[in-house]
């Protein structure tokens, strides 16, 4: 009925027309069901049940519910019969099922009528009583074997179930086991006091429903309202939204308000040219092994751009490439949380499109639509490698944390830079003995060049080289300028503040006219910089030339020079190697003042990296309290699992790191516990050996293997950086750690874990039940599934009858496998088609599902 499979309606179960004597109506006769149809359409309601006063017309019905049809709204035979029961007479609405109860133009409802009015006159009147009580009633209803259910009418009013009878005759009533079967619910329940005295009386709770129990056409839809949920327009699927009355029944009306995908259509390969239609809420893919399923869910994953696990990731990737073929695409049909309609097109082996309702191409990520997407292949639920409950939890706080990365992205870049200053700081330093050595070796060498005077006959040349090597040094100095003045006008801050400088506010308009004046500041600042820099441009330009200058300059006098050299001849010394030994000097002269100035940098360089490591471990400790607050709702939103999250708290990971890390440096792997145990992460221990002089570790460890971690740390700090100790995250599943449980409790608590979020759009299970078992399925997962439907949708794929049945699944796609192509009938649950492909794929047909019914009543516990 529905393309999506069930859908709430509103329902009105109480409704008289002209064939009441109650009713009046003053329009043309020909006119009435016309008339009577559109009210029931600009009222909204989907499903009416005509109850007249001990009365039933067909032909009035059967126009009424040829001309309902064509609007999409069900009508319902039924009668209000007014019974011999309490003070006065008690109005029960009766709702019969019209393919059993009428019979083209032959009828039972009226010999039902005749029987319990024999003898009485004026049946047709609402005061009317008939000859039996409830208890009667029921009997006479059941001798005729058919299917009808009761309503008690107005439950407060006058002939109300509650007005005309007291707590013992409610007491008696309802323990009957006739009347838990076949009064279904109470309509015009108004006072809270007296619907808890109702329910104590009882002892259990029945549906509360509507009617307008109008008496014109004006008075239809009037008063209060009521909706069910159902999948036909039919007298069983009413039946079945009352006895489920908690899910499928609501004095107000529903709406969804979560993303959610509508359809999945197929261009190409083994499902060309099929649609298949989702519900917001519970779809459950059945079909046997081999037909298909796997294929779907894997496909839809696929074009919302899910990464497979590394669980049968191949086998995963590969389904869809054998479902879609080359060139098949998919197009999925969404809704975001603001009902806003977007598709998502996506050929295999292509980037997907998000596209909006003009098939405009937004250049979005689907998580933009559809909100923190979760799905689970075949399998992925009971693979348990270290640190899965944190990568499930990953999944689950989704965006939450993406920021987090990308901050801390920057801060290791940071700690890279200030390692490398301070290891090429400490190389300069190191060899700051070797560079005193190499200066005392080249004065030495230039003493004898004085000593033989050969300084008085080069020193023009000298000169011009010190020159030379004076305007280079400046020209480089100012070349670098040049360079960290550009690096500073290409912040990306100054680009922003730059797109900010027309900011308007509506509520606050002085206070973003003052926040611009400094806006304004700051980007004169920049033009002053840009005007500096246009300046040591020109300086830049200019010593360039100097360079040139004087480097021509030396060149004119290279004959001369030449000629000087030639006239010294003093054996074993060579008057060209005096100016390089004097460029030498100079060189380490200023090397060695350099590394003593930068040694003073030292402990402030050492300070940044602290201060940087301070920066990164309080956005580890954002991100912990994320996770945090995330296990909180989980904690509080059931009673099943219990987590725990220790801060950097998962130590094999880190251990497992500093051996593959050190491997090769001779540390046993007693010593690798300790340092696990000793440092937090990896930066705490680089932090130690680094700026704290080993203190730590040198106790751990022997000089020898010492030497060996500072040289590989050396090589490898880039790398190290990035490593992370992740959050320890400990599961608890009735009270029992998960890792204690087995395979299918280990997925069983999962499965609960997952069900719990509450920021997720869309969860979808590959065959849950292959790793959980069915007692878990029936007390606890179904459970939550129906909880939470009504906010998530849910893709399960499945050949477990329990998750379709009992979590009385909206839409049901059943797949099948012929040669080349995968096929699906698709259904609500409540479709007599969609439940026989049930019995037949789930319960191994028609004949084994009697036989198993009977063993089981047999088994039956009295």
């Amino acid at each position: 009925m529905f393309i999506s499979g069930t859908k709430w309606v509103r329902a009105d179960f109480h409704l008289h027309t002209k064939a009441d004597k109650e009713f009046a109506y003053d329009g043309e006769q020909d006119r009435f069901v016309s008339d009577y149809v559109h009210k029931l359409k600009k009222e909204n309601i989907g499903i009416g049940v005509i109850t007249n006063h001990n009365k039933f017309d067909l032909n009035e019905f059967k126009g009424l519910k040829k001309r309902a049809k064509r609007e999409n709204i069900t009508i319902l035979p039924g009668v209000e019969l007014s019974v011999k029961e309490g003070a006065n007479a008690l109005h029960c609405l009766i709702v019969f099922k019209e393919e059993e109860w009428i019979d083209g133009n032959s009828e039972d409802i009226n010999k039902f009528l005749d029987e319990v009015f024999k003898g009485i006159k004026n049946r047709g009147n609402e005061n009317t009583r008939c000859n039996e009580d409830l208890d009667g009633t029921v009997k006479v209803l059941d001798s005729y074997n058919k299917n009808y259910f009761i309503l008690m009418a107005h439950i407060e009013d006058k002939n109300g179930f509650l007005k005309e009878c007291n707590g013992g005759l409610i007491r008696s009533l309802s323990s009957n086991s006739w009347f838990k079967e076949k009064v279904l619910g109470f309509q015009k329940g108004r006072t809270r006091d007296k619907m808890e005295q109702l329910e104590e009386w009882m002892g259990y709770k029945l549906a509360y429903i509507e009617g307008s129990d109008c008496k014109n056409i004006d008075q239809i839809g009037k008063g209060e309202k009521s909706f069910i949920k159902i999948g036909n327009g039919n007298f069983d699927s009413v039946l079945l939204a009352l006895m489920d009355y908690e899910n499928r029944v609501s004095l107000s009306e529903k709406e969804y308000h979560h993303g959610h995908i509508k359809s999945i259509e197929f261009i190409g390969g083994k499902m060309d040219n099929q649609k298949v239609n989702l519900s917001p809420e519970l779809n459950s893919l059945i079909g046997t092994r081999g037909s298909g399923k796997s294929s779907i869910i894997e496909a839809i994953r696929y074009s919302l751009d899910l990464q497979p696990s590394t669980v049968d990731e191949e086998y995963k990737t590969e389904v869809v490439k054998n479902l879609l073929h080359a060139g098949g695409q998919v197009i999925i049909e969404l809704q975001d949380n603001h009902n806003n309609n977007y598709k998502i097109k996506r050929i295999l082996g292509k980037p997907l499109h998000v596209l909006n309702e003009n098939d405009e191409d937004l250049g979005v990520n689907v998580n933009s639509i559809l909100h923190t997407p979760l799905y689970f292949g075949q399998k992925d639920l009971s693979y348990m490698k270290n640190g899965f409950e944190l990568d499930l939890l990953d999944k689950l706080v989704g965006e939450k944390i993406n920021h987090f990365e990308s901050d801390l992205k920057d801060i290791h870049e940071e700690l890279e830079d200030q390692f490398t200053q301070l290891f090429s700081l400490n190389d300069k330093i190191e060899n700051l003995p070797q560079l005193s050595k190499d200066l005392a070796d080249v004065k030495h060498k230039i003493k004898i060049f004085e000593k033989n005077g050969i300084t008085n006959k080069l020193t023009r040349q000298l000169n011009f080289q010190s020159d030379e090597r004076n305007i280079e040094n400046v020209h480089n100095h100012i070349y670098q300028f040049k360079k960290e003045i550009e690096k500073l006008l290409d912040s990306p801050n100054l680009k922003e503040l730059n797109k900010l400088q027309d900011l308007e506010s509506l509520e606050t308009p002085e206070l973003f006219d003052n926040l611009l004046v400094e806006v304004s500041r700051v980007n004169a600042v920049k033009r002053e910089i840009q005007e500096i820099m246009v300046k040591v441009e020109s300086s830049s330009k200019q010593t360039k030339k100097y360079l040139k200058d004087i480097q021509e300059l030396i060149s004119s006098h290279e004959e001369n020079f030449a000629s000087i050299k030639r006239e010294i001849n003093i054996p074993n010394l060579n008057p060209d190697d005096f100016p390089i030994l004097k460029t030498k000097e100079d060189k380490l002269k200023i090397e060695i003042d350099q590394v003593s100035i930068q040694e003073e940098t030292k402990g402030d360089i050492k300070s940044k990296i602290r201060s940087t490591l301070d920066e990164r471990n309080r956005l580890l400790l954002q991100e912990f309290n994320v996770y945090k607050d995330e296990i909180e709702k989980i904690n509080t939103d059931q009673n099943s699992l219990e987590l725990s999250i220790d801060f950097k708290g998962n130590k094999e990971v880190f251990q497992d790191k500093l051996i593959q890390s050190f491997k090769g440096s001779n540390i046993k792997y007693s010593t690798y516990q300790s340092m696990s145990n000793t440092y937090s992460d990896f930066l705490a221990f680089l932090v130690d050996v680094l700026l704290e002089d080993s203190k730590e570790i040198s106790s751990l460890v022997s000089d020898a293997q010492l030497l060996k971690l500072k040289e590989m740390i050396e090589n490898n700090y880039k790398e190290y950086l990035s490593f992370r100790t992740p959050n320890k995250i400990d599961i608890k599943y009735h009270g029992k750690p998960i890792t204690k449980h087995s395979i299918g409790q280990r997925a069983s608590a999962l499965v609960l874990f997952i069900l719990s979020q509450r920021d997720n759009n869309l969860i979808m299970i590959d065959q849950p039940e292959d790793d959980l078992d069915n007692q878990v399925i029936y007390n606890e997962i179904i459970t939550k599934i129906k909880e939470r439907k009504p906010e998530v949708q849910f893709i399960f794929a499945t050949h477990n009858a329990n998750i379709p049945v009992l979590g009385d699944s909206e839409q049901v796609i059943a797949v099948s496998y012929d040669e080349e192509q995968i096929s699906t009938k698709i259904g609500s649950i409540d479709d007599k088609d969609i439940q026989n492909k049930i019995v037949d794929i789930m319960e191994g047909g028609q004949e084994a599902f009697n036989k198993r019914t009977q063993i089981y009543n047999l088994w039956k516990i009295d």
